[in-house]
């Protein structure tokens, strides 16, 4: 951290406690409160130690390109299981191999979509080599015939995502306003 002026370490303390404020109240969304963050990191100088601030507001994509990459970087907070339906939108409980196999979903969306979002899909059209796999391999003719037709990510699930993000903000602001208040 960076050594500041006096009226430059209160303004920036000013601003943490406001952001701080802020985001207890939910008065702002938190995509704007993570770019305040950034703002705020950037004049303490320690942005490089808090990239995460941009993946959470571009998306973890951005960063991981594969599957494997992305599951073993995401924070946990944004770690999930899919629910499965079939065409009807009954659930389906796939058995607990196949959920190991597949059943484990990654949240990597920008934080501006999942605060406007209720509920993640993912269609038929994307499912295709999923449905091939069970009917190849399934435990037993119910489960070989069995066809997914959307998976989701419920509400639930991305206010725990939303959650887990703000939990980290305030340890991240709160880290910042006791070492300005220190020095």
């Amino acid at each position: 951290m960076v050594i500041l002026d006096l009226g430059k370490k209160e303004q920036i303390i000013r601003m943490a406690k406001n952001t701080s404020i802020e985001l207890l109240e939910s008065t702002r969304s938190l995509h704007d409160i993570l770019e305040t963050c950034k703002i705020i990191c950037k004049l303490v100088e320690i942005s490089k130690e808090n990239t995460w601030l941009d993946l959470e507001i571009n998306g973890y994509l951005v960063k991981y390109k594969t599957r494997d990459e992305l599951y073993q970087n995401l924070p946990s907070y944004r770690k999930t299981n899919w629910k499965f339906y079939d065409l009807y939108g009954n659930l389906i409980a796939l058995p607990p191999d196949m959920m190991d196999l597949f059943g484990k979903s990654t949240i990597y969306h920008p934080m501006r979509d999942l605060e406007n979002k209720d509920q993640i899909m993912i269609g038929a059209q994307f499912l295709d080599k999923f449905n091939k796999f069970i009917s190849e391999h399934g435990m037993d003719q119910v489960s070989k015939s069995l066809r997914i037709h959307e998976a989701r990510i419920s509400k639930d699930e991305i206010k725990h995502v939303l959650e887990g993000v703000k939990k980290r903000i305030q340890e991240l602001l709160d880290m910042i306003i006791s070492l300005l208040e220190i020095e």
